[in-house]
């Protein structure tokens, strides 16, 4: 009857544990090796740092957690300003954005960007693109 018991409480800690981790945002998959798909947004600059493999178009990085934590005064870390090197796979593309939903500067890449930094056509007060990439489109060429 004990082994009973254990093994009952142990399903309740799991149960209790999945529901606890509801309410966290979802996880963007770290990257493939070798690339064959997407793209691969690194923390640091020559891909370096943690990573997320994108294959489809994300219109809010600050909704999938990520490794920076933001200024807003709040424990939040998410992937939003984050990126400082890009990789893409061949035969994809993507257009980095700096605002949400698609809006603000944009830079269209089908290579990879080891700084995203050197990218000085944009307002970025970080320089170029770095950390300042809040939405990504990507899509096969």
């Amino acid at each position: 009857m004990a082994a009973h018991s254990r093994a009952s409480g142990l399903v309740l800690v799991v149960a209790l544990a999945a529901l606890a981790g509801g309410c966290t945002p979802p996880e963007l998959p770290m990257a493939p090796s070798p690339l064959t798909t997407g793209v691969i947004l690194y923390e640091h600059a020559n891909f370096l740092g943690n990573s997320a493999h994108l294959t489809a178009d994300v219109s809010d990085l600050r909704d999938f957690r990520g490794p920076c934590s933001q200024s807003n005064g709040d424990s939040t870390r998410d992937w939003n300003d984050c990126a400082s090197s890009v990789r893409v796979a061949p035969g994809w593309r993507a257009t980095l954005y700096r605002g949400t939903s698609f809006r603000d500067d944009a830079l269209e890449i089908t290579s990879d960007v080891a700084n995203l930094q050197l990218a000085r056509e944009h307002d970025c007060d970080k320089g170029g693109l770095n950390d300042c990439v809040s939405s990504v489109r990507v899509r096969p060429q």
